[in-house]
């Protein structure tokens, strides 16, 4: 009597389980198909080189994947130290349910700096500074939802980057300029230290070197005090081999000297961009 008992106990025990178990399983799918709601997803340009000098007109793209209706992007912009502001609306019209959609946005230094209270002057800014757009997508059904994509705009040297480099070195040692020379090829990196200046090395030595360039494309050359020569640009004798900036091509030709024992020690140094910008 007892083994029947206690196998009925059983059964009922089993059934209030499994009936249990079903019933929250119904109510975790429910809550996952019901109460979780999708959409609003947008791909932005992630960042852009704003280079002083040398920024004229620049695109922002942003992608809209197809999916719910996304009736409009509200773009909100900041700089440095700067409080957020909604910088313009961009309508969709959900017409991302159908197709993905991109939308081709145009700026300049005059649209960058609206609603901000910036200097009209872009020369007062400061290397390394950004500003950052942030996206909402309003959606058809009324839903706002926040974008964690950003688009950064930082400031930048219109000359800085990486370049190919080549330095035509001229010693006495090796007889009279121009037949002495050696050359030497790398890559060189310019490092913006300001609107018009970039640091790079100096020759082919590790010592520092400052490369300013001037209104009319001229060059200002300062070499670090750690170098132990007095360096001049220019080359002895030859007037004509001057320093220069192509803006067109992004070259920069270097003629420089300084005395040593012996003589003069004469540089012809190339630097060619590796993008233009």
């Amino acid at each position: 009597m007892k083994k029947i008992i206690v196998s009925v106990l059983s059964i009922v025990l089993m059934a209030f389980i499994l009936t249990t178990f079903n019933s929250c399983d119904k109510t975790y799918d429910d809550l996952m198909t019901s109460e979780v709601l999708v959409g609003g997803l947008i791909k932005p340009l992630g960042s852009f080189p704003y280079k002083l000098g040398g920024t004229v007109d620049f695109d922002v793209t942003i992608e809209i994947p197809k999916g719910p209706g996304i009736a409009s992007i509200e773009i909100y912009k900041t700089y440095t130290d700067k409080a957020t502001v909604l910088d313009q609306t961009v309508d969709v019209s959900s017409a991302n349910s159908d197709v993905a959609v991109t939308k081709l946005l145009t700026y300049n230094y005059a649209a960058l700096i609206s609603g901000l209270s910036m200097s009209a002057d872009e020369s007062v800014l400061s290397i390394g500074d950004a500003w950052t757009f942030s996206y909402k997508s309003i959606m058809a059904d009324g839903r706002v939802v926040s974008s964690a994509a950003t688009t950064v705009i930082g400031v930048a040297n219109y000359f800085a980057g990486t370049y190919d480099n080549s330095v035509n070195y001229h010693h006495p040692s090796s007889g009279s300029y121009p037949d002495n020379g050696s050359v030497t090829t790398s890559e060189k990196t310019l490092v913006a230290t300001s609107a018009n200046t970039c640091q790079t090395a100096f020759a082919v030595w590790a010592d520092k070197c400052w490369i300013t360039i001037n209104a009319d494309n001229s060059i200002t050359f300062v070499v670090d005090d750690t170098w132990g020569y007095d360096v001049s640009l220019g080359v002895p004798n030859h007037p004509e081999l001057v320093s220069y900036y192509e803006p067109s091509t992004g070259k920069i030709q270097l003629y420089y000297n300084y005395l040593g024992d012996g003589g003069y020690r004469i540089f012809h140094e190339t630097f060619i961009a590796q993008e233009m910008n």
